[in-house]
């Protein structure tokens, strides 16, 4: 039996420094905050990835997230903000709960959100922009609906194993 989601029930006990709420969300002062001001934006609602929200309330939470900017800005003062999701398993996320994470940044301050960039030969690179470029004719285009679209077993069986779990997912987001 799968376990009751942490941020949900804290949402709905109340639990936390919350700074903002509405019907969809709630942002809130974390407790273990990475920087002074650091705040997240939580779905109400249980989701765990962007593909989950519907498109108007995606929306609505980068507004949200830009407005958390906007206060961190003017109320502490700060130069600058990371605005962060960890979206999905392989995301480094701590919970299995969409949140958009504002971090407050000062010149110098110390926190590192750098990495090491990926060298790829140019026929890697290649054949990288190419898959994503096959998929992005999507980008800018309203889904109309996030109900699940009826796929047959034969559908699958003809996928590859490899592809099998990104393809079928992918079904659920078709317009």
């Amino acid at each position: 039996m799968k376990m009751a989601c942490k941020i949900c029930e804290q949402i709905e006990k109340k639990e936390g420094k919350i700074v903002y709420e509405d019907d969809d969300a709630v942002v809130i002062i974390p407790d273990e905050m990475c920087a002074v001001g650091h705040l997240q934006v939580i779905p109400k609602k249980h989701v765990e990835t962007m593909d989950d929200l519907k498109d108007d309330i995606a929306l609505k939470f980068f507004y949200i997230a830009s407005f958390s900017a906007t206060a961190i800005f003017e109320g502490l003062g700060m130069q600058g903000t990371n605005i962060m999701i960890n979206n999905g398993a392989g995301s480094s996320r701590k919970h299995e709960h969409l949140i958009i994470d504002v971090v407050p940044r000062a010149e110098n301050d110390g926190i590192d959100l750098q990495w090491k960039p990926k060298q790829m030969n140019p026929q890697d690179m290649e054949s990288v922009m190419n898959k994503i470029k096959d998929k992005a004719d999507l980008i800018g285009h309203k889904r109309e609906s996030t109900e699940p679209v009826d796929v047959s077993s034969a559908d699958v069986e003809k996928m590859g194993d490899e592809e099998e779990n990104y393809l079928v997912s992918g079904l659920y987001r078709i317009p």
